[in-house]
């Protein structure tokens, strides 16, 4: 990490806003780092102060105690003393984040979870060198401008906040957290916020990520699960009416949906609490149809595990030794679930101290790792039952292939960076459904290798599997190589051989999703 224009002023700056209310701004840094590998260091920051981080980047990401963000520029998050906060950039060198450090006695027009993002970001950047700029000089002159900088940034903040259609939109949302178990309807809560039901539906699921009737469902079954921990001797009929479902199947079928379990199986399972130490193990313990109750949920590939178990994860794992031991020792977990060669043999000891804890090696197979995880956890028969399951939806699609012994590669875009996929990575493809691998692939890590255009016929592969992140990187890069004579000069591409890798955000690190519950979820979309 390198940090420049760190100001501590010897009289912090103090001010009354409009209001009477106090804003004191400690100091201003500014934080840039190289882009970091997928298994480099991290920069973790804990203040001890409230904190404001503006970010210049327009790519990377900012992990608040655990919880994943993506960084846009001129985005602004709000840190409180004592939270961890992991800040990754990458790769648009020179650009990071300004962490201002203040005091303030309203936090009202800061964002209370998650980021605002202030437009034009420029403005709000430009204010920010501004502020380090000043505080810099030290002379009376600069300070006042670098207090009027301050101030026109608390102004911007408080501006977007303020926005009309933000405040309409949170006040629906309230309406519908507030009566949830009502019979409630999109029209009513348009109406809520004044606008069309199109327009509102639109612009709901661009403010919180998903449609109206998605956080509703998402509410009542938060709410349900409550009600399972809480009150274990209710029937699934009493739940379900209070939470605002009249019919019982209907309740276990989307609470089936959306869990992936049973509701029997998901109270049954929830009495053990299982730590997953990494990204990987989480996907171990998910085919047993057991939810982590300790796990990182920062996963910078996908949003699925936040959204879909954030309630039954008590306890969000980081990835520094201190912070994590503290947590899982306070907590008391029944196990610990970890993968060997990412944790020092000293903190292995250290985890063995706190619960029973297991440490799969990585060079085991996905099967092996589900194996001994079941046995871990005195489930040897469910992990039997789900490779038989597996095996049988195997058959299944093997009737249905007609790839009939042609070479096979996948392929990637992933930013600037042409990837396929060596053996160990494809091997739901090569070793589960038997098909034939281009040339070369044996040659490769196991994982994935880096390419040049002009060598992807060396592979002579007749299919292209293609995966092409959604980011506009990725986007701008395939659209270079779609156009290419090196891309358009390959066989599979001129016999019209090219099929979509769906719903495969992990290309570039398969060794995270490398796990029974992904590898089956998986094959039932190709399915």
């Amino acid at each position: 990490m390198s940090s420049n224009n760190r100001n501590n002023p010897g009289d912090s700056l103090l001010f009354g806003a409009a209001s009477g209310t106090t804003f004191k701004l400690l100091s201003i840094e500014r934080v840039c780092e190289s882009p970091p590998e997928i298994r480099g260091e991290r920069t973790f920051l804990v203040p001890d102060s409230l904190v404001l981080v503006i970010a210049e980047a327009s790519e990377g990401r900012l992990v608040l105690d655990g919880r994943y963000y993506p960084l846009k520029a001129g985005s602004v998050f709000l840190g409180r003393p004592g939270q961890l906060l992991e800040l990754g950039l990458h790769e648009e060198r020179g650009l990071g984040v300004y962490v201002l450090r203040l005091q303030a006695a309203d936090l009202s027009i800061f964002p209370a979870q998650g980021d605002i993002c202030l437009a034009p970001s420029a403005v709000a950047i430009g204010l920010c060198e501004k502020m380090a700029g000043c505080l810099k000089d030290g002379s009376m002159a600069e300070r006042l401008r670098g207090e009027a900088a301050f101030y026109e940034l608390l102004s911007l903040i408080a501006r977007q906040r303020e926005h009309e259609t933000a405040v309409a939109l949170e006040c629906a949302r309230r309406e519908l957290e507030n009566h949830f178990t009502e019979e409630i309807t999109v029209k009513r809560l348009a109406d809520t916020a004044g606008l069309s039901r199109y327009h509102f539906m639109r612009l709901f699921k661009e403010k919180f990520g998903k449609g109206v009737i998605d956080y509703l469902t998402d509410l009542r079954l938060a709410q349900a699960k409550k009600w399972m921990e809480a009150e274990p001797g209710l029937s699934l009929r009493q739940i379900s009416h209070r939470v605002g479902y009249k019919n019982e199947s209907y309740f276990s079928s989307i609470f089936k949906k959306k869990t992936g379990f049973s509701a029997a199986v998901y109270i049954q399972n929830r009495q053990m609490k299982v730590a997953a130490y990494s990204w990987v193990n989480i996907g171990q313990l998910l085919a047993l149809q057991v939810i982590p109750f300790a796990a990182p949920t920062d996963h910078y590939w996908t949003d699925e595990y936040r959204q879909k178990f954030a309630f039954e994860v008590k306890i969000v794992l980081s990835h520094q030794y201190d912070y994590n031991r503290e947590a899982l020792r306070q907590a008391r977990p029944d196990r610990i679930v970890a993968i060997e060669g990412l944790i020092e043999e000293e903190e292995r000891a250290r985890l063995r101290d706190i619960a029973p804890s297991l440490f799969l090696p990585m060079e085991l197979s996905w099967r092996e790792h589900l194996r001994l995880t079941a046995e871990f956890l005195d489930m040897p028969a469910a992990a039997e039952r789900w490779l038989e399951h597996y095996e049988r939806r195997l058959e299944e699609f093997g009737r249905k292939s007609s790839f009939s012994g042609d070479r096979v590669l996948a392929f990637g875009v992933c930013r600037h960076k042409l990837l396929v996929w060596g053996r160990r990575a494809g091997s739901l493809l090569y070793d589960d459904l038997k098909w034939r691998p281009a040339l070369r692939i044996d040659e490769f890590p196991s994982w994935t290798k880096e390419v040049d255009a002009n060598r992807l016929s060396e592979f002579e592969a007749d299919r292209l599997l293609l995966h092409v992140g959604e980011d506009a990187v990725s986007q701008q890069t395939w659209r270079l190589l779609e156009r290419s004579a090196e891309w358009n000069g390959l066989k599979a591409v001129q016999n019209g051989s090219v099929q979509p890798l769906k719903n495969c955000s992990w290309f570039d690190c398969p060794w995270n999703e490398y796990n029974a519950y992904r590898f089956g979820q998986w094959l039932d979309e190709m399915l």
